[in-house]
């Protein structure tokens, strides 16, 4: 049996380097469209690597190089984002991906193939020519500076919540603070609702300089997560009890615009030169108007286009929306992202060629995730958040309308996604990756290191084509289970399966799933049903029936009855929840696996929305399994096995100190966790006083002894 170098050792601090700063901004291929939690692209090239290089080499020294693998064969059964896919076929391995979301393979597909660079940027020019003035004229508005026509950037919303005693409508304010730059705030006054700059740090009481109101720019009406006071009768409301007792969706009102003036910017001695000629100011008729308008535009003509009609189906991720009213999944936008998202559908509908209708398809889910009412905005970055920046629907106060087109700044439009896909489709030709090192001078460069090529045009059934040259991904949309016809052997498993019930996968993409099938119901079978598919799901979910650790065994058992006697499975996991880990080991024991090896690597910015989640955790654990052989395991005490346990933990500890990786909080479970894992596949049977211990009772006890407080 050949072994491999993953299975001794893997350089955690050298690829941790790469893969951090990766979190925060992904390769151009993987910001083509979003998906939930992806992982670092680096870490994955560096797993396959280390499971297809022998013990004796050197994995960053082969990190940047060119490779061949033409005669391996790998599977991802959880095949997500299409990490492992897109850095199997860079490395010229073929490459089998599974999975039952019509939306995961969609993003999959439409990443790994190659197209036409000239023909996509004529297809993008033609885009901006015919649909570019139908949405831009209705983001426009009047400069206050020169009173020349402005683009908007950002019309800023506030929801309105009815009072329970006098029906005053509430806004659901928590301060008055509309950005922040530098030493300036942006402030809205209450009571007139103009916007005014207030230099240096914000006091508890300012008076307005347009109506003298004084007021505390740092206390709104919002109280609390539930709960918000009455400007008018001075009573509290709670925000659920008002839903309850109203039954609709919460209004909005229009509050404030960002801007951007091309006259000024014209101007050198204009007074925004030192903002970029960006502005911010209060809401005039005009823009009010123009809303209304695009509004009753939309009323009057939705007709004529395509848009989603199907309900929000209630599940665990989507019970906040119908808490909130939403019942549709159209509610989630306001009618100007209406009018302006189905202008750009109805022009990719129309694509007479799918390769590049298709492309279009993949940017258009990156616009959606941008362009609603879930958009959230941060004062001090002044730059929005998509819906899924904390990977669930969470209702907000207030939120950023984005311009859909776009203009010279702002985040998530359509200018911004088409300039990301033609990127995305260039990394195809010319994928890299970074590699820090130090100038001449002394300080930090980053320079790209380009190697491979990404050239996967996806067979989506089983084919005799495959593998071969130009046939190198088999991308199946299905149940993993079902693929015991499969009729060839497998070298690698590496993948990254859900973490339980870290991220409700189906619920969410539902959200895009809807406005795909508009234009792909006749083209796929799998984007035929009004929902993606919820049963087989590998997921936990206190509403279905199925066992998410009973459907990892299955999954993996199929697999590995392909696997060749020499395969490994690699694959990530972390989870803040110790009860997790034990029964993934029994997992592992269960579909015939033993681990050989764990890596616990720092996988994400601390800084991330997720991660500042509580419980939350930024470290994965690379667990290495090869088929399990039967043979004794070797018995050993209690004792015994905690104090190798022990030795084992503060030897990984101090390998992260003097690498300075930092480990907090409930990173510490990744560390420990993985140390179990391989020590259960050592020791089978621990005892205590010649009594056989439950793996529970052994696992409890390690953890007691080195994190008595998780």
């Amino acid at each position: 049996m050949t072994s491999r170098l993953i299975e001794q050792r893997f350089p955690i601090y050298e690829v941790s380097k790469l893969a951090i700063p990766e979190r925060s901004s992904y390769k151009p291929i993987y910001q083509i469209s979003k998906w939930f939690a992806r992982r670092s692209s680096s870490t994955f090239r560096a797993l396959l690597l280390g499971a297809l290089l022998p013990p004796s080499a050197d994995l960053m020294a082969n990190f940047y190089d060119d490779h061949d693998f033409s005669n391996v064969t790998v599977i991802d059964p959880f095949v997500g984002g299409g990490t492992t896919v897109i850095e199997s076929l860079r490395l010229g391995l073929n490459c089998i991906g599974i999975d039952i979301n019509p939306v995961a393979w969609f993003i999959t597909k439409t990443e790994a193939e190659l197209v036409n660079l000239k023909e996509l940027q004529q297809w993008i020019q033609d885009c901006e020519k015919k649909i570019k003035p139908q949405i831009k004229k209705w983001y426009i508005t009047k400069c206050p500076i020169c009173n020349h026509q402005a683009d908007i950037i950002y019309a800023h919303w506030v929801k309105l919540v009815p009072c329970l005693t006098c029906n005053n409508q509430i806004s659901l304010f928590r301060d008055f603070l509309v950005a922040i730059k530098g030493e300036i705030s942006s402030i809205l006054c209450p009571s007139c609702v103009t916007v005014f700059n207030h230099l240096g740090s914000i006091p508890t009481s300012l008076k307005c300089p347009q109506c003298q109101f004084k007021f505390n720019p740092l206390m709104g009406n919002r109280i609390g997560r539930n709960s918000c006071k009455c400007s008018k009768c001075g009573d509290t409301t709670n925000i659920l009890d008002a839903l309850k007792n109203n039954q609709q969706i919460l209004k909005s009102k229009l509050y404030a615009i960002e801007g951007f003036c091309e006259n000024c910017a014209n101007d050198q001695d204009s007074p925004l030169k030192t903002t970029r000629f960006k502005f911010i100011k209060g809401i005039s008729n005009s823009d009010l108007d123009l809303f209304n308008a695009a509004k009753e535009y939309w009323i009057r003509s939705s007709v004529k286009f395509q848009w989603p009609r199907e309900s929000v189906p209630f599940g665990v991720a989507t019970k906040t929306l119908h808490n909130h009213n939403y019942k549709k999944w159209v509610d989630l936008f306001n009618e100007r992202q209406l009018l302006t998202l189905t202008l750009i559908l109805q022009y990719i509908h129309e694509i007479p060629d799918s390769r590049y209708q298709e492309m279009f398809l993949a940017a258009f889910i990156n616009l959606l995730n941008h362009n609603n009412v879930f958009t959230r905005y941060s004062p001090k970055g002044q730059k929005v958040e998509g819906i899924f920046a904390r990977h669930d629907f969470h209702p907000l106060s207030t939120f950023a309308e984005n311009n859909v087109w776009g203009t010279k700044y702002g985040r998530g439009t359509w200018k911004k996604c088409l300039s990301r896909l033609l990127k995305g489709k260039e990394y195809n030709l010319t994928p890299f990756n970074y590699q820090r090192s130090l100038s001449s001078t002394g300080r930090s460069v980053k320079q790209k290191f380009f190697s491979g090529k990404i050239d996967g045009k996806a067979i989506s059934e089983y084919s005799k084509e495959f593998p071969s040259i130009d046939k190198k991904l088999l991308l199946l949309c299905q149940d993993s289970e079902d693929i015991k016809d499969l009729p060839l052997s497998i070298d690698l498993i590496i993948s990254d399966p859900p973490y339980a019930d870290n991220i409700n996968y189906s619920e969410l993409s539902d959200f895009f799933y809807v406005w795909l099938r508009l234009v792909l119901k006749d083209k796929y079978k799998w984007f035929v049903a009004e929902e993606t598919p919820k049963e087989d799901e590998a997921i936990v979910s206190p509403d279905r029936l199925l066992n998410y650790y009973d459907k990892l065994v299955e999954i993996f058992s199929v697999i590995k009855s392909k696997l060749k006697p020499s395969g490994l499975l690699v694959f990530t996991f972390h989870h803040s929840d110790k009860r997790i880990w034990l029964k993934l080991a029994d997992v592992i024991l269960r579909s015939g696996f033993q681990v050989v090896k764990t890596h616990p690597i720092p996988s994400e910015a601390r800084n991330v929305l997720n991660i500042q989640k509580k419980r939350a955790i930024a470290f994965d654990l690379v667990v290495v399994c090869r088929i399990k052989i039967q043979k004794q395991h070797q018995h050993i005490i209690l004792d015994e096995f905690m104090n190798i346990f022990e030795q084992q933990y503060k030897e990984r500890l101090e390998t992260f100190r003097k690498a300075d990786i930092v480990v907090k909080d409930f990173d510490y479970l990744a560390i420990y966790s993985g140390i179990l894992l391989e020590m259960d596949s050592k020791y089978q049977v621990v005892t205590h006083s010649g009594n056989l211990l439950p793996q529970q009772e052994v696992w409890e006890s390690c953890y007691d002894l080195v994190a008595p407080s998780s």
